[in-house]
């Protein structure tokens, strides 16, 4: 089964986002605290990582930059979603190491095909 982690520091995406991702096959951990998430990523190994970047009192851009700066998540396949009116938002997750950057909208709207076209289908017999 193929493992992602979730960064997102709301209860309701956090719970959205969990359950959608389960019913599509994959088995998902939400971080405890952004601080962690680099930590977790190192000792959990995800296939994937999603991160949300719509908080702005929240290291996201650090958390992404740590991730990335870690030999066993450099190349981890990493989504991060916000809001749409923020391009400055979606132009530094992607400076910041972020695989794909996608909206709000785009992420909820669509989640299992954005999901399964980064990081693979679940194959059944994992």
């Amino acid at each position: 089964m193929k493992k992602i982690l979730v960064l997102v520091d709301d209860l309701l995406f956090a719970s959205r986002i969990e359950g959608t991702l389960r019913a599509c096959g994959y088995d998902v951990r939400i971080a405890p605290v952004m601080t962690e998430a680099a930590d977790v990523a190192r000792e959990w190994r995800p296939d994937g990582i999603v991160v949300g970047f719509g908080t702005p009192f929240l290291d996201w851009e650090g958390t992404i930059r740590a991730i990335r700066s870690a030999p066993s998540s450099a190349e981890t396949p990493l989504l991060a979603f916000g809001p749409h009116v923020d391009t400055a938002g979606r132009a530094a997750a992607a400076a910041a190491g972020a695989t794909r950057v996608v909206t709000n909208g785009t992420f909820f709207n669509r989640m299992p095909d954005v999901v399964v076209a980064l990081f693979g289908e679940v194959d059944s017999k994992q």
